[in-house]
């Protein structure tokens, strides 16, 4: 997350600056934490007997905050961290940037929905607080991908090399 948008934007643009960016992260850091009530741990969980059932109960706020957050976490970085190479080496067009982010939409709704469903079931306040407030910043990142892709082609991709999808970088 922020891996490449970030970087991008302050040096390229003059969309957001670094003070701005961290006065908004930190603000959104303690937006969640002043409205995060405390953890409850103690609860006995649902088995789950099938994957279908295991993700269902992740989805119904009825599993441990990690089984939430976790996985598609690094899941998703590692998606965009790959798309982001591909960028970077010129084999993938914006067309099928746009695709990839496209196609994760419905999964991180799912996603952000089960993780603050099941954010208070953990140890502790900080943690709840820590993983609704990532949520957040993986949608202000996928925020400062659409302006990147929209405003700002040339500073992220390589337009010089696209034949077919030229008319993306203006």
């Amino acid at each position: 997350m922020f891996i490449n948008s970030l970087p991008t934007l302050f040096t390229f643009t003059d969309f957001i600056s670094p003070i701005e960016t961290i006065l908004i992260l930190v603000a959104l850091l303690l937006l969640v934490h002043v409205s995060t009530r405390e953890a409850l741990y103690d609860r006995a969980w649902p088995a789950a007997a099938t994957p279908y059932q295991a993700l269902l109960n992740i989805w119904l706020g009825q599993a441990p905050l990690w089984k939430a957050f976790w996985p598609f976490f690094i899941f998703v970085n590692g998606v965009f961290l790959y798309i982001d190479y591909r960028i970077m080496n010129v084999t993938f067009t914006i067309a099928s940037w746009k695709t990839v982010h496209g196609m994760l939409f419905i999964p991180v709704i799912w996603w952000i929905v089960s993780v603050w469903r099941c954010a208070k079931y953990t140890r502790y306040r900080f943690a709840n607080t820590l993983a609704k407030t990532m949520t957040l910043y993986f949608l202000f990142d996928c925020f400062l991908r659409f302006v990147i892709s929209a405003y700002y082609p040339n500073s992220f991709f390589d337009c010089r090399l696209l034949v077919m999808e030229y008319g993306d970088c203006f």
